[in-house]
């Protein structure tokens, strides 16, 4: 399918280049782990929509290998390989953003990053983003808060567990893996009930029960920590854009604070939380308090967002996002040409 679409994107390269007067630089930063065909068709939209872009692509080589070669013909797309497999959950889903972030910040140009997974899309014309982005005045878009604001008390202890505790991984043998995706989650909620009356007892020491299937972790609250009155605990998802004064700004940061980056090394769903707190508590930033990304979670299942297909077309058209998430071309594809469609009208 890749192919089928070279000719009409080199067609338009040579016009929309000599046409193009962008107001910004966007960069985009894609985290990908799975077979390369989705990846390669949102490059590659990506590449049409914006001909000047760079683009970086950190892959999880451990997931899935493929030939860097593949990304060739697209133009301007750099591929950095993780050094460790990246696993949802943990501080290696953290450092697949801060590695290639350093990497754009020392050997790129840019205005602004906007942060992708590989099942993400463009949902608009990318000329919207731009404007968007220019127009702003402001150094980054996070949908974030201070957890200990965070409205709905369940989720607020569920975030005071995941940021404010250090963990160690009990060893596992495969058993929660082996179950079912609805038998995990439920077991995952029975034992979440029970740390959360454990919670209520005391707060020293606490356990960490994941849906996934994943290792058990036992966590203890720490003297020390890198949260205090005026630098606060945020929680937010990974989706994001930086300017390129805040994409610095994370990079020095971490590069000087050692003691954070242990501290969310132990953490749980770091990514969540650990860029944002960066982003968020810097007086010098200004954030703009939403999200790009247009996402469907289904009540009752919060732990990943649906899969979007043809039929959410409505929503996706009427959410006035940039971006959505996740699609699977393997579920269906043609929610991908429809989005085509409206971003190119071919």
């Amino acid at each position: 399918m890749v192919r089928s679409w070279t000719f009409q994107v080199f067609l338009g390269l040579w016009f929309r280049s000599a046409m193009y007067d962008a107001s910004v630089q966007v960069a985009y930063l894609v985290t990908s782990y799975r077979p390369p065909q989705q990846l390669l068709r949102l490059l590659w939209t990506l590449r049409r929509a914006q001909p000047e872009a760079p683009i970086v692509v950190h892959h999880d080589r451990f997931r899935t290998q493929w030939d860097i070669d593949l990304v060739a013909p697209i133009g301007g797309v750099h591929v950095l390989t993780s050094e460790t497999p990246v696993s949802w959950g943990d501080f290696s889903v953290v450092n697949a953003i801060w590695v290639p972030l350093a990497w754009m910040v020392e050997n790129l140009e840019f205005d602004w990053v906007v942060l992708l997974s590989e099942q993400d899309y463009p949902i608009v014309a990318l000329e919207e983003l731009e404007q968007r982005l220019s127009a702003s005045g402001v150094d980054a878009f996070i949908e974030a808060e201070p957890i200990r604001l965070i409205a709905d008390p369940n989720a607020r202890k569920d975030r005071d567990l995941r940021y404010n505790y250090r963990y160690a991984q009990l060893p596992h043998f495969g058993l929660m893996a082996r179950l079912p995706p609805a038998v995990r989650r439920q077991v995952a909620r029975v034992g979440n009930k029970v740390n959360g009356a454990l919670y209520e007892l005391q707060q020293k020491v606490t356990a960490y029960v994941y849906p996934d299937g994943l290792p058990l972790r036992v966590g203890f609250r720490p003297k020390g920590s890198p949260f205090s009155e005026t630098f606060l605990c945020w929680y937010g998802p990974m989706q994001m854009a930086l300017s390129h004064r805040a994409a610095v700004t994370v990079t020095e940061y971490v590069a000087s604070h050692r003691d954070y980056v242990r501290h969310y090394a132990r953490t749980v769903i770091p990514d969540e939380s650990a860029t944002a707190t960066i982003v968020c508590n810097d007086p010098t930033l200004k954030v703009w308090n939403g999200t790009l990304h247009w996402t469907k979670w289904t009540v009752g299942d919060h732990s990943h967002p649906d899969v979007l297909v043809l039929d959410d077309l409505g929503d996706l058209a009427g959410s006035g996002k940039f971006f959505a998430r996740k699609f699977d071309i393997g579920v269906d594809s043609s929610v991908l040409d429809a989005l085509d469609q409206r971003i190119f009208g071919s």
